[in-house]
């Protein structure tokens, strides 16, 4: 399921860079309080892993990016896409956004101007997709003198498609508590590294470098796990706007 929200503002909205931690503590803001630390610091357990199972895309208005103050400047209506497997998930946030008056998202007051619900995709077993959102895919390695580095890995590595099928079959497994049977083949549909994007989470202290890859991608499976691909998002760290694909045409 997969819902758009749209936002408007008086003046122009100003975002700094890295601001996909904004729109996650937006998301986070209009949950219920039970609902949302549980999500938040619970969610859908895989053995020592958790997933929150819903994803969202970067604005999709363009900005204008000032290099001098990292500031992204966008115009007085934006909006969003949210995706989840979890019907409540949707349910509860699209419930509490519509009956706000305002929302805050980083230092800008927004209202809420509209929320649809998209029509549902009827996947086949082979889907042209693109990358709205860097997909991204990683390891945790340990060098010599055993401080640890986050290595992430390229669509054209034999361990991409690997990594994605296993951290996919994870959620799947969270959610549904049963044994995942199906798998995913992704190959992309580009070369070189003109899609490659490296990408700030959070600000100041707190910010974070993630490097992910857009783009288009030939998806092939059984459509019902594509659909879950779909709600749910390709790679990892997809509650911080990592891995939203929407299908061509």
């Amino acid at each position: 399921m997969r819902i758009k929200i749209s936002l408007t503002s008086q003046n122009n909205i100003y975002l700094s860079k890295g601001f996909n931690a904004n729109m996650q503590a937006l998301i986070y803001n209009f949950f219920n309080n039970v609902d949302g630390n549980w999500l938040h610091t619970e969610g859908y357990k895989y053995e020592k892993r958790k997933f929150r199972l819903f994803i969202f895309s970067s604005i999709l208005e363009r900005g204008q990016y000032n290099k001098a103050t990292g500031i992204f400047i966008f115009p007085k209506q934006i909006s969003f896409y949210i995706s989840s497997p979890v019907n409540w998930i949707l349910e509860q946030l699209a419930g509490n956004i519509i009956k706000s008056e305002r929302v805050k998202l980083g230092n800008n007051f927004l209202s809420v101007s509209s929320i649809e619900v998209l029509k549902p995709v009827d996947f086949s077993n082979k889907e042209i997709i693109r990358a709205i959102t860097p997909i991204e895919v990683h390891s945790t390695l340990k060098k010599e003198d055993g401080k640890k580095v986050t290595y992430y890995y390229s669509p054209f590595e034999n361990d991409y498609n690997e990594l994605i099928n296993s951290n996919l079959k994870k959620k799947w497994e969270a959610l549904y508590r049963k044994k995942c049977k199906s798998k995913i083949t992704i190959k992309p549909l580009f070369s070189g590294n003109k899609n490659e994007r490296i990408i700030y989470f959070g600000t100041s202290e707190n910010k974070t470098l993630i490097k992910g890859w857009k783009g288009r991608f030939e998806l092939t499976g059984e459509p019902e796990f594509l659909q879950f691909a779909y709600n749910t998002g390709l790679g990892s760290r997809n509650s911080q706007g990592f891995g939203m694909i929407e299908v061509e045409n």
